[in-house]
């Protein structure tokens, strides 16, 4: 898991320097040479999509998204640990509609072309199926810890 976490961040990381690096040739192009490209902008918006997926997936793997947590730190025991389950369920729901939903955007906006780049639109929406892809492996692995986690607790208190 830990080498999958490793990819998710490493393409991030490039998809983000990539992102910065398309940025600054269009600034020093445009406003230094005045020979704006064509391409920059669109591979840098192209970077930005594919560095949040991926970024995503792998903050994901580390439970450090965002979360507001006020009623599970109330709340102890069995009532505890139905609301993690169902607060895990329902994310894992959330996660598989996004992911069948990227198969169906992919497909189809496949014919869709770019205006600079001339490559299909499902490219972007291709980083879209990668991070969900990464979120919900990382989803399952973190659900099926909490599971047997809770079983071992629920042993204990029953």
């Amino acid at each position: 898991m830990r080498t999958l976490i490793r990819v998710y961040d490493t393409g991030a990381l490039i998809c983000f320097c990539t992102m910065m690096g398309c940025v600054l040739l269009e600034v020093v192009a445009r406003n230094l040479l005045h020979f704006p490209t064509t391409w920059a902008e669109e591979l840098s918006r192209f970077m930005c999509v594919w560095t949040v997926f991926l970024g995503a997936a792998a903050a994901w793997a580390r439970n450090t998204h965002i979360v507001i947590d006020i009623l599970p730190r109330r709340l102890k025991g069995q009532s505890k640990r139905m609301l993690t389950m169902l607060n895990q369920t329902l994310s894992g729901i959330f996660i598989l509609c996004v992911w069948v939903g990227s198969i169906y955007i992919i497909i189809e906006q496949y014919v869709a072309k770019t205006t600079a780049l001339e490559i299909s639109i499902g490219w972007f929406y291709l980083g879209l199926l990668v991070g969900a892809s990464g979120m919900l492996i990382f989803h399952l692995h973190q659900m099926i810890r909490t599971f047997r986690k809770q079983a071992k607790t629920g042993a204990k208190d029953g």
